[in-house]
């Protein structure tokens, strides 16, 4: 019996052997088998021709689209601000026609009211460019150039006619190219004057028919969203309206407040240095309120120009008025007048500026950074209805 019980013993012991060494023997194979497998994994990335015909013609599309807004950039622009003019403008012509005046009728008011005051503008400003140039034309000593100490100019008094016409035969060519590049130049200048004058009538033309057809544009404006936001986007449009109607009282009051610090400082001058067309002056101011920055640097040399004529200390005198001027005018009637008929605060103001001023010039040059400074606060005055709706609703939960 004990004989029988070792040799179960000795063959479990063999079984357990052989399964210990099956074991052993089958982890490397394991591993091969993983190393093999991580060998011949490979990732393949297949594109449908479809896929690469959709995006080129997505960046097709993008280019033409890009080629098309600068072609059509002026347009575009144009009809942008005429958009923006119909929105502040719709309460005067709703009121016009709450007296029973025609529609037609009351915006051709609007329209003879604005050319009616550009026109006294440039009336009442060219003669007096013309009377003031005359005198500095004639005395070249206010300048400094003076022809008893210029030795160029008794040179060129000397010069007989000989020896002039021999230096013109001899630098012929160089004349000619600089009568080419003045031709050239003046060519250039002509068709931007023509430009401008088409843009200024196409505008004019423009804003009239949205102004009477205004109703229709809304309409279609509407019909673009979903039915259920409609009611929505019509009252967000009113409180848009508002504000920007609000912005053109405030723009008023600035150009007002603006001609008349001018007006009383001109007056001044008037009485202690001689100063003269302190009312002209004074239009010129209020009218280019209207520009920020570029306003400014253009009174201040019409009215340098009138000084010039009579002494130094009234130019620099003039100078440091205008200076004052502004400095009041951007820390101090600017931000109290925008916030209380825009609600903005006096920070997002000035931000408003500057960012309006450097998206413009980005956008295309000094033109456009007036324009977009002009149109930065009203813009800031809309999307801040937006804001303070999210700021109440995220308050409320």
């Amino acid at each position: 019996m004990k004989k029988i019980l070792d040799i179960f013993y000795e063959k479990l012991q063999r079984i357990h052997d052989i399964r210990d060494q099956k074991k052993e023997t089958d982890k490397p194979k394991k591993k091969n088998s993983s190393v093999k497998t991580q060998k011949t994994e490979k990732i393949e990335v297949v594109i449908a021709s479809s896929t690469v015909v959709k995006i080129l013609l997505i960046v097709a599309l993008f280019m033409v689209a890009r080629s098309l807004f600068v072609q059509l950039q002026n347009i575009l622009t144009i009809t942008a601000i005429c958009f923006f003019l119909a929105i502040g403008l719709t309460p005067i012509v709703n009121s016009l026609e709450k007296r029973s005046i025609p529609r037609p009728i009351a915006i051709l008011i609007l329209y003879i009211g604005f050319l009616g005051a550009l026109t006294v503008l440039f009336v009442a400003i060219l003669p007096v460019i013309v009377e003031q140039v005359q005198p500095l034309l004639k005395d070249l000593t206010v300048f400094g150039i003076s022809l008893k100490d210029n030795m160029f100019l008794q040179e060129l008094v000397r010069m007989g006619g000989n020896e002039l016409s021999g230096s013109l035969s001899g630098n012929f060519s160089e004349i000619f190219q600089h009568i080419q590049k003045f031709l050239g130049s003046t060519l250039s200048i002509l068709s931007n004057v023509f430009q401008g004058i088409f843009n200024f009538g196409f505008a004019l033309v423009l804003l009239f028919f949205i102004l009477l057809e205004r109703e229709m544009i809304g309409t279609f404006f509407l019909t673009l969203f979903p039915a259920k936001d409609r009611e929505y986007i019509q009252s967000k449009m009113k409180n848009i309206q508002e504000k920007i109607s609000k912005w053109f009282r405030g723009q008023a009051i600035l150009m007002v407040s603006i001609g008349l610090m001018m007006y009383v400082g001109m007056k001044i001058f008037e009485y202690m240095f001689g100063m003269e067309h302190a009312l002209t002056i004074a239009l010129l101011a209020g009218f280019m309120e209207l520009f920020p920055y570029i306003g400014v640097i253009i009174t201040g040399l019409f009215a340098a120009l009138i000084a010039l004529n009579i002494s130094w200390p009234l130019v620099v005198a003039i100078i440091a008025w205008i200076a004052l001027v502004q400095f009041l005018e951007g820390n101090l009637l600017v931000p109290i007048v925008m916030e209380k008929v825009t609600g903005l605060s006096s920070v997002v103001v000035i931000l408003a500026l500057a960012i309006g001023g450097i998206l413009g010039n980005a956008a295309g040059g000094l033109a456009f950074a007036i324009i977009a400074m002009i149109l930065s606060i009203p813009i800031a005055a809309s999307i801040a209805i937006f804001v303070e709706e999210y700021t109440k609703r995220n308050s409320s939960h």
